[in-house]
């Protein structure tokens, strides 16, 4: 009988063990850039770029948070704020000299935007 309560005070201190063991450390909440890092490795100029954020509604208009000045050049690279966004999720819009598109990018955890072909 003594042999049985031991084995089982061997298996709940194993239990308490891995309970304790198993608390993970917290991990920071994802944050949102304050600026995009841009660089066009295309061979042609970047014309247009803008990060939207979505409507909150139908009746509310979608945002614009952060849009590139001028025309960045072949081989350039440029920095710009993000201002009133929220979350992570958001739309890039671009427009080349000889193409446009857009596409979802998650600025929480990277940033920096590269172009090329």
């Amino acid at each position: 009988m003594k042999l049985r309560l031991a084995m089982i005070g061997v298996v709940a201190a194993a239990g308490v063990a891995q309970a304790i063991g198993a608390t993970k450390p917290r991990t920071a909440p994802a944050k949102l850039a304050q600026t995009i890092d841009l660089e066009n490795q295309r061979p042609v100029p970047l014309k247009s770029f803008e990060i939207v954020m979505a409507a909150k509604s139908k009746t509310a208009p979608e945002a614009i948070v952060g849009k590139l000045d001028k025309p960045l050049a072949a081989g350039g690279r440029t920095r710009f704020p993000i201002t009133g966004a929220r979350g992570c999720r958001f739309e890039a819009r671009w427009a080349f000299d000889d193409a446009k598109d857009s596409g979802d990018v998650d600025l929480c955890n990277d940033a920096h935007i590269v172009f090329a072909d």
